[in-house]
């Protein structure tokens, strides 16, 4: 099995808010539309694994602030500048900070056919 390039991994750790707006969907369709539960609920599950999936791997990175840069980035939305003045570090040392947690990082999903549908790798 290959290993992520660092924009695959750039993008999966990027799907993390379409996920969760995803699964905000199918919530609010499955109590407006109670007779289709059953056909939201597939793409609900999948959201639901891709985004533990994402939150498992960022705390899966070894290096703590490694792992805190990627959390505050991909999961609370927060800018590198942001998360620099946060920890009280430079932007540019969060920068390098930030790049070595790609490159620490261990997906446990890929996206086989680059179209974005994330699956757990064999």
């Amino acid at each position: 099995m290959r290993e992520m390039t660092i924009e695959e991994k750039r993008e999966y750790l990027e799907s993390y808010p379409l996920q969760q707006a995803r699964i905000r969907r199918y919530d609010i369709l499955t109590l407006r539309n109670r007779d289709k539960k059953k056909s939201y609920k597939k793409s609900l599950e999948q959201a639901r694994l891709i985004r533990d999936s994402i939150e498992k791997d960022i705390d899966g990175v070894v290096n703590k602030k490694e792992s805190e840069i990627l959390a505050q980035k991909y999961l609370c939305g927060m800018s590198l500048e942001e998360t620099a003045a946060m920890l009280n570090y430079s932007k540019r040392q969060v920068e390098r900070l930030h790049n070595r947690a790609l490159e620490n990082l261990h997906p446990t999903m890929e996206d086989k056919n680059g179209k974005g549908n994330f699956t757990l790798r064999s």
